[in-house]
């Protein structure tokens, strides 16, 4: 029976939403087109259907998230007298939303602990790199006019501290998904992005800035010690 162009999206939709569960739990590498299939309850040959192979499929599934670190960095108030505190509330922001979205902790977790980047997949490497590069020229461009405004230390350049965010945000993440338990990172990832930001500020504007901080950015999920 021919099959409507609703129902081919449906099973599509399913599709890619077992994908997510199974590369999450698998990895990327061990979960075959069957394994899929059978998460999704269809055919190895609908999967066949949507999707050419792992790698398209992959992709797929990677580009329905929206994730906060590579494809959505907001910094609201970055225009403000303390751009800092934009960059601060940024951090914040990604592991909040980790905390929260399911679908967003799946994806950061199947990125960056279950995916190896060898053959086939070896491109996504790149793609992963360039829109690390693209976000540390977002927050270069903030560090600029933190730096101008006497905000951040004049020791430390816009660009080396725009990649030292990229590294420590990364790091961050990595080792956030590794703690699912919540016994070595989690109820201190608020206090470490703090520390990070603290240790850009320029003496004279540290003291300050620390009380607005304190004032305007929301607590990060499991800082208090408790974790979902």
């Amino acid at each position: 029976m021919r099959r409507t162009k609703a129902e081919s999206e449906q099973t599509r939709q399913q599709i890619l939403k077992a994908a997510r569960r199974e590369f999450a739990a698998r990895g990327v590498t061990r979960t075959t087109f069957q394994d899929i299939a059978a998460a999704a309850g269809v055919t190895r040959g609908a999967v066949y259907w949507h999707f050419a192979s792992k790698r398209e499929l992959f992709q797929t599934m990677r580009e329905q998230v929206s994730l906060p670190l590579f494809d959505r960095a907001e910094l609201p108030g970055a225009d403000g007298p303390d751009p800092l505190l934009a960059i601060e509330r940024f951090l914040h922001d990604v592991v909040a939303r980790m905390e929260s979205d399911r679908e967003t902790r799946q994806t950061f977790d199947i990125l960056s602990l279950k995916c190896e980047y060898v053959g086939e997949f070896r491109p996504e490497l790149g793609r992963h790199l360039r829109r690390c590069r693209e976000l540390q020229a977002k927050l270069a461009t903030v560090y600029r006019r933190a730096r101008r405004l006497g905000v951040t230390r004049a020791d430390v350049s816009a660009e080396s501290a725009a990649l030292g965010t990229c590294v420590f945000i990364t790091g961050l993440v990595r080792l956030w998904l590794m703690d699912g338990g919540g016994a070595v990172l989690r109820p201190y990832a608020g206090e470490l992005i703090a520390a990070h930001i603290a240790a850009l500020r320029s003496a004279r504007r540290g003291a300050g800035a620390r009380a607005a901080s304190t004032a305007s950015t929301p607590p990060t999920p499991g800082a208090s010690g408790q974790t979902r």
